[in-house]
């Protein structure tokens, strides 16, 4: 059987694109793909052709992006949602809301052909080999396919750790058409023993518990978003300084590290911090608990969060201050605790993520 992934913008529809990107950060397609061919289908992700027949593959997955982003393939996706009005849609970033108002305008500019639906930004974006007058010929399959996605009639497929309440996501779709699937059986995950994915030989030299430092890394984009979060677990109190990392411009402009780069700073930082969002408890997969843990670090969240993490109260609720009034071998033990606590919760199991990608192939 044959499987099609295809989507909106490079990282959608070109495999492995992120070793070409600066910070290489997986995203979780890797996973579906390489569970997908150990289930053995024969999976392809590319970009659609416009006019391209892709009738013959046996299930289509098209990723949705918001239009305002880096959007190189947005008439590729769309053509190839028309062209399979029964594929599965699913999406690789958290920000649904926004998607969605973009798709909902995008919508409407076609339908009043508004100047915009052709505006030369997108055209500078565009990287497939249709010119412009060959990309407005397919003007009534844009329409049908935002119609498609807006009507939230297909089945979805939401990358998430089990047990989390899918409801919070403020997907409004039903319930019954919404398929949850774990990479992380399958992901890269990076940990000393593959040098931090690269796959070679470990060369840099791993912290055990007493080499590591008493510190604090934030590793999220400092935006209003994670700024709200982090003001609001008072850090000017602790006695750990904070490493901010990752965020281009302004008050907490830091470096940027490579997701490897950073799993290293993991486990030579007792202490990582990660903010939650509205969609706290939903179980939406991040790769960083499972790092921070093969680390031997520990992580700080939102309580709602870490309780689909790891279904344990006492470690859900820490916080900031209670990791810090603890000396190395309570640290070492927290950090055990919680990494023992993810494995027994979401273990590695590649026959349950084979199980969770059936359903929603077989439904």
């Amino acid at each position: 059987m044959k499987i099609l992934i295809t989507g909106m913008n490079k990282n959608q529809c070109v495999k492995d694109f992120y070793l070409s990107q600066q910070l290489q950060v997986v995203p979780s397609h890797y996973s579906l793909i390489r569970c997908l061919e150990d289930m053995g289908y024969e999976v392809e992700q590319r970009h659609v052709e416009l006019g391209e027949d892709i009738s013959h593959y046996d299930e289509v997955i098209v990723y949705i992006h918001s239009i305002q982003a880096f959007c190189q393939f947005l008439w590729s996706g769309l053509y190839a949602v028309s062209q399979r009005p029964n594929c599965i849609l699913a999406f690789d970033d958290w920000q649904f809301n926004s998607i969605y108002t973009t798709i909902g305008s995008y919508s409407k500019q076609l339908k009043e052909n508004n100047e915009k639906t052709y505006r030369q930004y997108l055209f500078d974006l565009w990287q497939g080999k249709e010119t412009p007058e060959e990309v407005k010929k397919y003007h009534q399959q844009y329409i049908e396919a935002c119609d498609i996605i807006e009507s939230k009639n297909n089945r979805l497929l939401i990358s998430a750790f089990a047990g989390g309440d899918l409801g919070l996501l403020n997907l409004d779709w039903d319930p019954d058409k919404c398929y949850q699937y774990n990479p992380n059986p399958y992901h890269l995950n990076r940990t000393k023993e593959n040098n931090w994915g690269t796959g070679e030989t470990a060369l840099s030299m791993f912290f055990d518990s007493e080499e590591k430092v008493l510190e604090w890394n934030f590793a999220s984009l400092v935006q209003n978003k994670t700024r709200k979060w982090l003001n609001e677990q008072n850090p000017e109190d602790w006695s750990w300084p904070i490493n901010y990392f990752g965020s281009k411009r302004g008050e907490f402009k830091s470096e940027r590290k490579t997701e490897g780069e950073m799993c290293e700073v993991f486990s030579k930082q007792w202490g990582c911090l990660m903010p939650g969002y509205f969609h706290s408890g939903s179980g939406w997969w991040r790769a960083r608990p499972l790092q921070v843990a093969d680390a031997g670090s520990i992580i700080i969240g939102d309580k709602d969060e870490m309780m689909v993490y790891y279904k344990d109260e006492s470690i859900a609720s820490l916080r900031a201050e209670d990791i810090e009034a603890m000396d190395v071998t309570q640290l070492h033990d927290t950090a055990k605790m919680q990494r023992d606590a993810l494995y027994d919760n979401h273990p590695l199991d590649k026959n349950v993520e084979q199980e969770e990608l059936r359903r929603v192939l077989e439904a």
